[in-house]
């Protein structure tokens, strides 16, 4: 569950940046990119670990509230 948080937050500063002509098309598909790219990687793990421990925070967070 964790992931998906930080995935669905990301997903949505994207749209944001996008909305607000700050990133273009292009740029946005390429970080995308990048990210699936660098998950493939031997440092996939270590991302997966820190986008989770991110994610653990932002769930406990908003579940405090």
């Amino acid at each position: 569950m964790s992931v998906v948080t930080v995935a669905v937050l990301l997903g949505i500063i994207v749209l944001l940046l996008l909305r607000s002509r700050q990133v273009r098309g292009e740029i946005a598909v390429v970080c995308i990119l990048f990210g699936l790219v660098l998950g493939a990687t031997p440092a996939g793990p270590a991302v997966r670990q820190f986008l989770e421990f991110i994610g653990n925070w932002i769930w406990n967070l908003l579940q405090s509230w």
